[in-house]
This record gives C-alpha cells, sequence and structure tokens, in this order.
C-alpha cells in the first residue's frame, strides 16, 4: 500500500465489521491525550482499529494523518530516519533526524499512525515523547502488543470479538442472534465475499456460533478459516478445526491461551496449503514490505521450487488470504500481515536454507539497482524507474543490513549501495546513503575500482551537504588509490567541490576538462550532465551568459534525448537563470516549471526549492501575493537540507532584494499571512499552486464562496453555524480551546464582522450558495 506525499491512508480491502465502541474510544482518547496507543494479542484487529479511528479524524488535522510501518525495521537507530521519510521530510544529514523532525512539525497540525511498535517500544517510547514536547500540534496514535510506557500515554486494550454464547436455545432465532454478534458477522460477511451463494440457515447457525467461539472471536483467526468456505461447509471447516491438535510446543507454547488460538489458527491454515504453498510462505517471510512476482521468483525460486511453480504457489496463497494482493499505479504488489510473516519464518528451521534465502534476496536487490542505474533510453522514464526503487526501500535497506552484518559481504554491499547512488543523490535520502557508504567503506571490501566509486559519491553527498572536510577526505583518499577508470570522475568532483567553495575559475577548469573526457556509458553519463550543468552555473555567476545558455541548452537537449529527466531538470533551473537575465520572463517561468515538475516525483528535495525560489523572483512584481507564499515555501524547504541558496553569496543577494521588494509593496497582514501560508502548505499543495497559473493571487486559488477563509477556518464557521461553542469545536476538531479562539478572531477580522451570530449567518449563506452552484 503506497502512501503520496499528503499522507493518504492505505484503503480497506475489505468491509470493516463492528468495533465501533473501540473505534469510538480511540476518538476520545485522542481527545484527551496527544499520545495514544492500542495495544492487544496478534489478529485481534488493532491497526484495522487504529486506521478507522485515524480516517474519521483527517479533517482535524490541516497537516494531515500520516501512517508509518514499522514492522520491517529492526535497527532503533533508524526510526527518526523512517519516519522522516515516511512524512516526506527532506533530509539533512548534518543533523539529528530527531530535531528535523521536530522543525518539519513545528507548525504542522498532524496526527502521526506509528503502526507495529512492539519490537522498537524504547526508540518509540522516546521519539514520541521528544516530539510531542517539541511539537504542539502532534498527536501521536500507535499500535504495539504492549503500551509504549511513555509519559502522558493513554492506551486501549483491543480484545477479540464476541463470540455467540455456548447455548443458544433460549433464542427464537438462531441467525438473528448470530446477527446481533460481531465476530459472527464478520465470519459471515468473509463467507459471502468468497461464496456469494451462502445463506445462512437454522441448520448451520451452529456451526457457524461454534467456529466463532472455538477461534476465541480473533478476527484474523475467523477470517483465515472463513476462506476455506469457497470449498467446504461451514460444519465441514468446523471439523477440521475440531481435529487439529493444541498447539503445545515450537516457539509460540509460551503465549497466553487466545494468543495460543491465533497461532493455532494459522497453522491450521498452514496445514490446508499444499506443501508447494508451505514452502513459499516460509520463505517470503525474507521480504521486508512489499514485492512484486519477479521479486518472489527470484527469490524464492530453486530445485525444489520451481520457477514455473512460484505464481501458482503465490495466487494459492492470495485465495486462503495469507497473502494480500494489492494494485497501486498499474503494478500488482504483494505483502505478508505481520503475524502470517512470523509464522512462515519460524518454519525456516535450517540456518542454510536462511543463508541461502537471504543471499538470493540481497542478490535480487542488487541486480535491480544495477538495471535502475543502467542507461536510459530515449523513451527511458527515470522519475518512474526511481519511484519503483524507493518503493522497495525496506527491501533494499534489509539488503544492505544483511551486507553489513555478514562476514564477507561487504564487498557485495559496497557495490549494491554505490548503485543506489541516484537514491541517495537525487531522490531526498542522503542520509541513508551517507550512513551505508561510511559503514561499508569502514569494513576495508572491496576491489580498489569499486572503493573508488563508493568514496566518489561519498564526496557528492558531502559537498551537498556542505561538509567540505568529508568531502576533501574522501576525494583524497580516493585519488591515493590511483584507479585510471575514475581519474576524470575524481577531477569532476574536484570541480564540485571548488563551485561550493566559491571558486569558480577552479570550478570552471576542472568541470571543463572532466566533461571533454567524460565517456557517454552507464551511469557516467549521468556525472557528465551533471558537469555540464555546474559549469553552466559557474559561467551565470561570471555573468558570461551566452557562454552558460550554450552549455546548459546542449545539456538539456542530450538529456531529453537520452531520457535523463533529472539532469534536464538541473538544466532548466540554470535556463531559469539565464532567460531571467536576459529579461525573458516568459521562457524563465517556462523552465523553472519544468524543473519542479521533475523534481517534485523524485523528491529531489534541493530542486524544488530552487525551482520555487525563481518561481517567486519571477512574480515578485506581478503578483506579489503569490511570489511571498512561494518565496516562504522555498525558505522551508532550504532550512529543512542544508546551506540556504547553497551559501551563494549572488543568490542570497538576489533573494534579499526580491525579499525587500516584497516587503516594500505588500501590506503587514498580508506579507505575514502569505509567509505564514507558504511555511504550513503540504509539498504537494505548494507544488501544485506553483505550477498553477502565473498570473493567480494566492487569495484566488479554486475560487469558492467560502474565500477568503483557509479551509480550517471554513470548518470552524460552518461548526459555530451549527450552533456550537468554542469549546464545543476544539473537542470535534482535537485540537486545543485557544487554536478556535484564535481561528474566530482570524473568521471576524478577515469578514469585518463584531459577533458569531454574524459568522453563523454568513456560513449559511456560503452553503447555500454552494448548493446552488453544485445543482446541475
Amino acid at each position: 500500500m503506497g502512501l503520496n506525499r499528503r499522507g493518504d491512508l492505505p484503503v480497506e480491502l475489505t468491509p470493516f465489521v463492528g468495533r465501533r465502541s473501540e473505534v469510538a474510544s480511540v476518538r476520545r482518547m485522542l481527545q484527551r491525550s496527544r499520545l495514544v496507543t492500542v495495544t492487544g494479542i496478534p489478529g485481534v484487529g488493532k491497526s484495522r482499529i487504529a486506521l478507522r479511528a485515524a480516517h474519521s479524524l483527517r479533517r482535524a488535522f490541516t497537516g494531515g494523518v500520516h501512517l508509518v510501518e514499522l514492522s520491517s525495521l529492526t535497527d532503533p537507530r533508524r526510526l527518526e530516519r523512517v519516519v522522516a521519510h515516511a512524512l516526506g521530510v527532506p533530509d539533512r544529514p548534518t543533523r539529528p533526524a530527531a530535531e528535523v523532525l521536530a522543525d518539519y512539525l513545528a507548525d504542522r497540525e498532524l496526527l502521526l499512525v506509528l503502526d507495529t511498535c512492539e519490537h522498537l517500544i524504547d526508540a518509540c517510547a522516546h521519539m514520541a515523547q521528544t516530539l510531542l514536547a517539541a511539537t504542539p500540534g502532534l498527536r501521536v496514535l500507535a499500535t504495539s502488543r504492549q503500551v509504549l510506557g511513555a509519559p502522558g500515554e493513554h492506551s486501549l486494550v483491543v480484545h477479540p470479538m464476541a463470540v455467540p454464547p455456548a447455548d443458544p436455545t433460549g433464542s427464537a432465532d438462531p441467525r438473528a442472534a448470530l446477527a446481533e454478534c460481531d465476530s459472527a458477522r464478520l465470519f459471515l460477511d468473509r463467507v459471502a465475499a468468497v461464496d456469494p451463494g451462502f445463506t445462512l440457515t437454522d441448520e448451520n447457525a451452529a456451526a457457524v456460533a461454534e467456529l466463532c467461539r472455538r477461534l476465541d472471536g480473533i478476527p484474523l483467526a475467523i477470517e483465515l478459516a472463513a476462506v476455506r468456505a469457497r470449498a467446504l461447509p461451514v460444519s465441514r471447516i468446523l471439523q477440521l478445526i475440531r481435529e487439529r491438535p493444541a498447539m503445545g510446543q515450537g516457539t509460540f507454547a509460551t503465549a497466553d491461551a487466545r494468543h495460543q488460538t491465533m497461532w493455532a489458527a494459522i497453522a491450521w491454515s498452514h496445514d490446508l496449503c499444499t506443501p508447494e504453498e508451505r514452502l513459499l510462505w516460509a520463505r517470503l517471510s525474507v521480504f521486508s514490505g512489499g514485492f512484486d512476482l519477479a521479486a518472489a521468483t527470484a527469490v524464492c525460486a530453486d530445485a525444489d521450487l520451481p520457477a514455473s511453480r512460484v505464481f501458482p504457489a503465490l495466487d494459492g496463497l492470495v485465495e486462503k488470504s495469507i497473502v494480500v494482493c494489492t494494485k497501486q499505479d498499474g503494478r500488482t504488489r504483494y505483502h505478508v500481515l505481520d503475524s502470517i510473516r512470523e509464522y512462515g519464518k519460524a518454519q525456516m528451521d535450517d540456518p542454510a536454507e536462511a543463508q541461502a534465502l537471504a543471499t538470493r534476496h540481497r542478490d535480487h536487490y542488487l541486480a535491480e539497482a544495477e538495471a535502475a542505474s543502467a542507461r536510459l533510453g530515449p523513451r527511458g522514464d527515470q522519475v518512474a524507474r526511481w519511484a519503483r526503487m524507493r518503493a522497495d526501500w525496506p527491501n533494499l535497506r534489509a539488503a544492505l543490513e544483511f551486507c553489513v552484518v555478514r562476514p564477507g559481504e561487504a564487498a557485495t554491499g559496497l557495490r549494491l549501495v554505490t548503485q543506489l547512488w541516484f537514491l541517495w543523490i537525487a531522490c531526498g535520502m542522503p542520509r541513508e546513503g551517507r550512513h551505508y557508504l561510511e559503514t561499508l567503506l569502514a569494513l576495508g571490501a572491496g576491489h580498489p575500482r569499486d572503493r573508488a566509486h563508493a568514496l566518489l559519491r561519498l564526496a557528492y553527498l558531502t559537498i551537498g551537504q556542505g561538509d567540505f572536510p568529508a568531502a576533501k577526505s574522501a576525494l583524497a583518499e580516493c585519488a591515493r588509490l590511483n584507479v585510471p577508470e575514475e581519474r576524470f570522475h575524481l577531477l569532476k568532483l574536484q570541480g564540485t567541490l571548488a563551485f561550493g567553495e566559491g571558486d569558480m575559475d577552479a570550478a570552471e577548469r576542472c568541470l571543463a576538462e572532466a566533461e571533454r573526457h567524460l565517456d557517454d556509458a552507464g551511469d557516467v553519463r549521468t556525472v557528465k550532465l551533471a558537469a555540464m550543468v555546474e559549469m553552466g552555473l559557474t559561467r551565470v555567476w561570471a555573468r558570461r551568459i551566452d557562454d552558460a545558455a550554450e552549455v546548459l541548452e546542449r545539456c538539456r537537449a542530450v538529456s531529453e534525448a537520452g531520457g535523463e529527466s533529472w539532469s534536464r531538470s538541473w538544466a532548466d533551473i540554470g535556463l531559469t537563470l539565464v532567460c531571467q537575465a536576459r529579461g525573458d520572463t516568459a521562457a524563465a517561468a517556462f523552465h523553472a516549471r519544468e524543473a519542479l515538475k521533475v523534481a517534485h516525483p523524485l523528491h529531489d528535495v534541493v530542486a524544488e526549492a530552487l525551482s520555487m525560489e525563481l518561481m517567486a523572483w519571477l512574480a515578485a512584481d506581478g503578483v506579489p501575493e503569490r511570489a511571498v507564499r512561494l518565496l516562504s515555501a522555498a525558505y522551508q524547504r532550504w532550512t529543512s537540507v542544508g546551506r540556504y541558496l547553497f551559501g551563494s553569496p549572488q543568490l542570497t543577494a538576489e533573494h534579499q532584494r526580491f525579499k525587500e521588494r516584497l516587503v516594500g509593496s505588500l501590506s503587514p497582514a498580508a506579507y505575514k499571512e502569505g509567509m505564514t501560508a507558504g511555511r504550513t502548505m503540504s509539498t504537494d499543495d505548494i507544488v501544485a499552486y506553483a505550477l498553477g497559473p502565473a498570473d493567480t493571487p494566492a487569495t484566488a486559488v479554486n475560487p469558492s464562496p467560502w474565500a477568503p477563509l483557509s479551509p480550517r477556518e471554513r470548518e470552524v464557521a460552518e461548526l459555530v453555524a451549527d450552533g456550537l461553542t468554542n469549546r464545543q469545536i476544539a473537542q470535534r476538531l482535537v485540537v486545543a480551546r485557544r487554536t478556535v479562539d484564535t481561528h474566530v478572531e482570524h473568521i471576524l477580522a478577515k469578514l469585518g464582522y463584531a459577533g458569531r451570530a454574524q459568522i453563523a449567518a454568513w456560513a449559511a449563506n456560503r452553503r447555500a450558495e454552494e448548493h446552488r452552484t453544485s445543482d446541475p
């Protein structure tokens, strides 16, 4: 299940049955506490309840509701980085991830859902405590098999669903009695999904009731049993459950009675699988997060499970609800629930087999990384290629960790981390890249050329972070290795370092020499294009505009022909400056928009920020409201990634000049409102606004009868019209009373009113107008 950068929650694949009181309890707890943990045994429905409650609260959080799935994370030290990655927070490796997160969340009203925390209890508790103390608009909803133990935490223990009474003879209609019982309703709903012709009768009602009782009302156990109704009558399913011995030994023998029921239900489903399905089930436990059929085949197939038999076995597991199949962006992906993965992993009792499986998993994702780094054709889609790699990050992380901790695997790990360079540099993940590059280099393994290649990638990362001493150290070690094939790549990085330090003459000299000699194959092609971009920018700073235009236009044409959209976007940024210097505002705006269209889906935050900065400059004279909003949004993104405007004196001076112009052309209130809006808008929203009509002021975006109110102010106005007090509105929206007081004051000021009655009348009129315009 994918999330976009608004924080959309995953779509429910099956109907939500019962649990109304639990969902309501979670909502009430979030009104009283900023940290709520939903606990319970495996398979009891913690995640479904938390997600349903979170979904119902989406309108209460202007910053969105964001899900972070933690089941695949094994290293608690990476927790903040994983959360930041899920939130789309720009990486800033020179600062602790917790600080970056706190800065990002400081002005946002946001609900963070941390799913599956039990293996990271201490880390989750510490992070929640730190963030909640620093960010007043944040609330955290966690799911775990145990409470986090953090100060101020409220917890809800989710119990199994109610089961039918053991002696239903007092009911005149046993079918009606089952309809009142959540566990039976769940079973019947899932049976209807696999057997639409199923009918509940007086004869099979007793079997349904006993089956729910035997499964202790545990939702996952009930769903696994219901799947069998595709081929078996309920009475036969019940008989099979009766005949299966209780689980009295093995990995889960120490669990409590209901916990053992859960594992027994999974074991029963395991017994009903074919040998091939059971073998595949165990092997799929090697995956972290989702996977596709190609990955399952490459990793799980061998002499015991031929490649031609992987899909039939996988399809069988999907039919039995052991594996979940989803489709997103035209791709079919498979997922295994945590409890089921845990059971499958326990079946892998041969260390040698587990080692071979982990090695094949690593090799598959190494091959994927090598394919992603290969040269694209003229119709290649670089954005789509690396979006797929970013979606596979949990598996890539698992492969890298295998190489770090397993003796003798560091050399392969060095190749993998180097092949993923585009993920680190262009897709907003420099912290992860630097961590694994430095870790694997420190292990001392690898061929000299592989080490040189990794050192050059590390230098590029650290230059972008402004850590010039680290970059010089990496380049010096690379030079000592004296790898002839990397000579001109090393020269290019020396030029990049000179560019970062402000030595434009040395930068152009190195970059021009490197660009002439770098070949045009594989990922070296992208290095060559990057040299051209940087050379063009040095010429812009030197006011050699025609020379800059020549190299940047050539770079853009080569990038376009080769499907290299990232290099093209940076050429567009350079051409924006060229066209601005020439006074061609329309062409400058075109190039800035083209750069942003690529930077946003790639998560290239630096290119995003610089594109918006340039678009703000272009709008300063004509639409100052738009310019100040874009300028604020760009500044917010710069401060999250490192040195503002690269520390460039030229860019900084231009920024200050346009800022002073905007301060002089807008009222203090309008300037402040634009700065606040740009700082607090979501990335998706500000990018959509930036790519909108260039002559559209901020107040005219998506014109509606509710202008000039913000979406949250509209909510408050409607609740005022419904007769709610400020205290009641605060409870409804799960915010502080003082926050609602401030919203009401802003509404009165914007509308020029003196009291709540006028707001209520105005909101009623707006509703009526909206209703009229929506009628056909």
